[in-house]
């Protein structure tokens, strides 16, 4: 079975095989980080592993009715309890939360991590989305030094599992100095912005994203355009190289090749000696 990218853009930003991670996703309000995380969760979730969603926006019941209009259907995992929610929502409105995973005082960052380590006890190779961060520091009462302290620990027992998890953050709600304690909490940074332009046909809205850092494996910091589509999101390019031979998109450097006087772009030096092989059968009129 083909393997579904670690987060959506992951084989395009990041060179080789990832390494477990713990990433901030940063951005403002709306731009998308919700959908990146949920896609984030249900990859793994394709690939065998449990996945666990904190969420502090959304009720367990919206959570999977709003993955499942993604084109994430999540409803067979969540019944053999591989997709795990727990609801830091449902003592908003007084409720009882329809899940076994829940935090009924998120005010308390200990009972918060208490019910992260009930859903992934004794686990490994797990994937862990926090939403959000913000929320959490809304109702939490607690200073930035405890705060950072709390996801410390969580990071580590991350990395212990050797998992993967994002910790998303509304990057409008926040000032430099919490952006600053995050980043160096965590093994990455994703970062998420809009840009608008005019012109004649009118307002064009841009989403883009970048890895803006991470620990132990070469990878790409540019912008890229981003899109959500009723598959998730998509990462865009508005300049694309293609492999003559494959037409595969080449996302890192090009296999160079200079063949009777015209120089072409490979995938890899397989596809170059293809190419020529079939170009020394066909000749010209092969292209």
């Amino acid at each position: 079975m083909k393997q579904l990218d670690v987060f959506p853009g992951s084989r395009r930003l990041v060179e080789g095989e990832m390494p477990p991670a713990s990433l901030f996703l940063m951005g403002p309000s709306g731009i998308g980080k919700t959908i990146f995380a949920k896609q984030f969760l249900f990859n793994g979730l394709v690939n065998g592993e449990i996945g666990i969603y904190l969420s502090t926006d959304e009720s367990p019941r919206r959570i999977q009715e709003s993955m499942k209009r993604l084109g994430f259907n999540v409803d067979t995992y969540a019944d053999n309890d591989t997709f795990r929610i727990i609801d830091g929502y449902s003592w908003k409105i007084g409720g009882k939360s329809c899940s076994k995973y829940c935090v009924s005082n998120p005010d308390n960052l200990a009972s918060v991590s208490m019910a992260i380590d009930n859903a992934r006890k004794d686990l490994k190779k797990t994937r862990l989305v926090l939403d959000s961060l913000t929320g959490l520091m809304s109702v939490c009462s607690h200073n930035l030094t405890f705060f950072s302290k709390f996801l410390q620990v969580i990071v580590a027992k991350t990395r212990a599992s050797e998992s993967n998890a994002i910790f998303l953050a509304a990057s409008d709600a926040h000032d430099p100095v919490f952006m600053s304690y995050m980043r160096e909490i965590f093994d990455g940074t994703l970062e998420m912005k809009m840009e608008t332009k005019k012109d004649e046909s009118g307002e064009e809205i841009k989403r883009l994203l970048r890895l803006f850092s991470l620990k132990g494996a070469k990878h790409k910091t540019q912008w890229a355009l981003f899109e959500i589509t009723n598959n998730g999101i998509i990462l865009k390019s508005e300049k694309e190289t293609r492999c003559v031979m494959c037409s595969r998109q080449i996302d890192w450097e090009p296999h160079l090749e200079i063949i009777e006087g015209k120089q072409y772009s490979f995938d890899s030096t397989e596809c170059a000696t293809t190419y020529k092989k079939l170009k020394a059968l066909y000749g010209e009129s092969f292209e």
